[in-house]
This record gives C-alpha cells, structure tokens and sequence, in this order.
C-alpha cells in the first residue's frame, strides 16, 4: 500500500554537487591569490555518547557522505566545507550548552541539530536571541519552529503525521493501545494522534506515557493487555519500541502492532530481532523508489559503509547539510555569506534538493507541511512495502 505518495522527483547531492562545481568555477568565486581561502563552517549538534549514541552514529554517516561529496564538487564559493561536531547525548542541559559555545563562536554559520525535540528545543532559544540558524532535521513536534525565524524543520510536523498514523492504525482494529514517550515530544504527538483517532473511530483502550530510557515495559504491557485492545500502536524511537515490541511477543500479546516513522530503522529491526516480523509503519523513503537519484544514492551509501539500506536519520543528516549548502551557496552569490543571509536563503529559497521529499520550499513557518509516506511491513528481517 502507498499512501498517497506521487512519484518522487528527487534530486540528490550528486546533482547539487554538479551545481556547486559549475558555481565554483565562475567568475571570481574562488580565492587566486595563493593564500587558503577559511573554509566554510557548520555546527553539528548530536549524541555522541549516551543512550542516544547510535542516532548520533547515523548522523554522522549522512553527514560524512554529504561532506565528502559536496567539498570534491568545490565546496561553498570555491571554499571547502568544514564541520564542527559537539557531544550533547540529546540531553537538553548539555545541549543548551553546546548551543552557546556554537553562538560564541563566530565562525559557526550555521548549526544542524540535534536529536530528538527535547533536546533540539533547548538550544533553540539561544540559536534565536543570537542570530544563528539552527536546522532541525531531527525533531517533529509541532512547536519546533515556535522560538522564531532563525529556526528551520524538514521533519513534518506531528500535526500531519500522528493523525495519519491513527488512521493506518484503525485499519487494523477498532481498538487501540498506545505507548507514547512522556516526554514534550510524546505528549505533543499523542495529543495530534488521539484526535486522529477519534475522526477514524479507532477508540483508545489504554494509553500510556512512558521513560523512553526504561528496559522493562512488561507492567504497562500487562495492563495493556488487560485492556483487550486490537492494536498497538507505538509512538517511540526504534530502541525502546523495539523494546516494547520483543516484550510484548514474549508475554503473548500478538495483535498487530504499527509505529511511527521514527522505528523505520533498521535497530529496531535488530533489537526486535523475530518480534519485528509484520510491524508496520510509515516512511518518507522506501529502497525500492525507482528514481534514479535515490538508487544513486543508496548506491553511494552501501559503497561507503557496507549498508543495504540507509538509515532514516541518515538520510536526514544527508538532506540537511544539502539544503543548508544550496542556501549558502545561493547567499555567496547573492553577495556575502554571513550568518543572516544564509537565514535569509533559506527562508526565502525554493526548490531545495532533497533525497527523502525531492525538491523542497520551507513555507511560512520555516518547516516542510507534509509529505506523503509509504505503507511498510517488516518481512524476513528488512523493511518492505507493504501490499
């Protein structure tokens, strides 16, 4: 099943490092004086360490790829591309931190980060009050841009994506238990969900809020269970709702169970391990979309790391450093390239390239509104369209 998805015209960062090489070779862009032009530097929030580390490892990947790609193309007005990364763990204090030390230093234009909304939230009041843009691609609550016109988000907003999510859960039974993370996030995605619930008739029989770092969801399971519900629905990050997910088959409980686009991942997979098979969920990329960027992509992404299939968040880091190089580069151009118009490009620029949605244009609240997604299921161990 594919969830009202159009055919992908998706432009890569191959076909924008073709662009950057032909901009870096006009007239004038590059430094022929001898001297090492500075290169161009970039913020990275993101878990390093922690609990949250793996994300962290994903990001880096679609970075790197990115990187790597967009500096052999010419970088930035024949500058070369530099990115500084900093340890959070996706903890809010730590973050609030590392967004200071970004906003001090006066070479950072841009900062792309972090994980999650809690800890994307926390730095993004500081980002604002000092002018630095900061480019969420890894956070979807629906108030993620609130703090102001230096914050921008490629994730859609819950507001579009837990109603649908209620509405794929109702196709498998009528009533639902939920598992949400108690945490801003959670609660911000749940409220969207249970009023998407109820425009589907899909009646919530138990619901509840959980630590996303807890090992042990046997209890709230029981009580689940209790509740005779016809379907789990799951809205956690792979780990924990692997976790949910292997604990739920061990104690019987093998209604179906559909997630939110954040286990399309293929941890969960691993960590769920036989538990996994039949999980649905929805997805903004599926391997098998046939568009030729997209299998270049993936292409490039197996040669590098020995990976059939790209992470989601991967691929988000990928499409995030892309877009932010395509506004830089359109700042350059335009004159000079400073923290404010490189906001400016990106507010006001069109058509950005992306693997995961094709072309993109940040509207009025600097987010992308919707995208359509593909119906999923977990079989023999990977992620396939579902039928």
């Amino acid at each position: 099943m594919r969830l009202s998805r159009p055919a992908v015209a998706i432009a890569g960062v191959a076909a924008l490092a073709l662009a950057l090489s032909a901009c870096a070779s006009g007239a004038g862009s590059a430094d022929t004086s001898g001297s090492v032009a500075e290169p161009v530097r970039f913020g990275v929030a993101l878990p390093q360490t922690g609990d949250q580390a793996q994300y962290g490892e994903y990001f880096e990947q679609g970075f790197e790829l990115a990187l790597a790609q967009i500096n052999d193309a010419g970088g930035v007005d024949g500058r070369d591309v530099e990115l500084v990364y900093e340890d959070t763990q996706a903890d809010p204090a730590q973050a609030a931190s590392v967004a200071q030390k970004f906003v001090d230093d006066a070479s950072i234009l841009s900062v792309l980060g972090d994980f999650g909304t809690p800890a994307t939230a926390a730095g993004s009041p500081i980002y604002q009050a000092a002018g630095l843009a900061q480019f969420a691609f890894s956070a979807s609550a629906s108030t993620v841009t609130d703090p102001g016109d230096y914050i921008f988000a490629t994730w859609v907003s819950q507001e579009y994506e837990a109603p649908r999510l209620a509405e794929f859960a109702a196709e498998q039974g009528d009533k639902a238990a939920v598992f949400y993370h108690d945490t801003d996030w959670g609660l911000n995605t749940h409220g969207f969900f249970a009023e998407g619930a109820e425009d589907a008739g899909l009646e919530e029989v138990y619901a509840t809020g959980y630590n996303p770092e807890s090992t042990d969801f046997r209890p709230l399971l029981l009580a689940a269970q209790a509740a005779d519900p016809e379907v789990i629905v799951l809205i956690s990050y792979a780990a924990d709702g692997a976790l949910i997910t292997a604990q739920a088959r061990e104690l019987g409980i093998d209604v179906p169970i559909v997630g939110i686009s954040s286990i399309y991942n293929q941890q969960f997979v691993e960590l769920a391990a036989d538990a996994a098979e039949g999980v649905q969920t929805l997805s903004y990329f599926t391997p098998a979309n046939p568009d030729e960027k997209v299998q270049a992509f993936i292409a490039d992404f197996a040669a590098e790391y020995d990976v059939e299939t790209p992470p989601d968040y991967a691929i988000r880091a990928y499409d995030a450093l892309s877009v932010v190089v395509q506004a830089a580069e359109q700042a350059a151009t335009a004159g000079e390239l400073t923290r404010e118009s490189l906001r400016d490009a990106l507010a006001e620029g069109s058509d950005f390239d992306t693997i995961l949605y094709g072309p993109i244009t940040f509207a009025d609240n600097r987010r992308v509104v919707d995208a359509d997604q593909y119906a999923l299921v977990i079989r023999d161990g990977a992620f396939e369209l579902r039928d």
